[in-house]
């Protein structure tokens, strides 16, 4: 199993760099789901955009 990121630690970038990783790891499993079902993820970001396009500031 991999692991994402490093120690994170109150300052410094070692914290920016673990949040942007795991950022990037769970960005790669969402498009791999995507691309498995196609108009099942078509269909939830546009629910997802309707949900949250009336709470942006």
């Amino acid at each position: 199993m991999p692991v994402v990121g490093g120690q994170d630690l109150v300052f410094g970038l070692e914290t920016s760099a673990g949040r942007i990783a795991r950022l990037a790891a769970v960005d790669a499993l969402t498009h791999l789901l995507m691309s498995l079902r196609p108009e099942t993820a078509r269909r939830r970001l546009g629910l997802s955009a309707d949900i949250t396009a009336d709470h942006a500031y």
